[in-house]
């Protein structure tokens, strides 16, 4: 797994998902996926309404997502952090 916290706020979270979700095809002919991450007024935040986000390795690794990740991280629209750091955000139990 691989976790992020987005620091740019819920319109810069929206506009990568609605990116990876027109790249990926979303929604699938018959409704079956309608997302590829949980949207921003569903997302799981952090103590200071910051989205933090968990995802499996290769969805980072897909080509839509591999080719903006980098930009994020360096543009600082999001960091990795980790598993720590999202548990304690999201209040979960390790």
């Amino acid at each position: 797994m691989r976790f992020f916290r987005c620091l740019a706020g819920d319109a810069a979270y929206e506009q990568v998902r609605s990116s990876l979700d027109a790249a990926w095809g979303h929604p699938t002919p018959g409704g079956l996926t309608v997302t590829c991450i949980e949207p921003a007024a569903t997302a799981p935040r952090d103590g200071q309404g910051r989205i933090v986000l968990a995802v499996h390795n290769k969805f980072a690794e897909f080509p839509a997502a591999a080719a903006v990740l980098p930009d994020l991280l360096a543009s600082g629209v999001v960091e990795e952090i980790d598993a720590a750091g999202y548990d304690a955000a999201t209040k979960r139990v390790p």
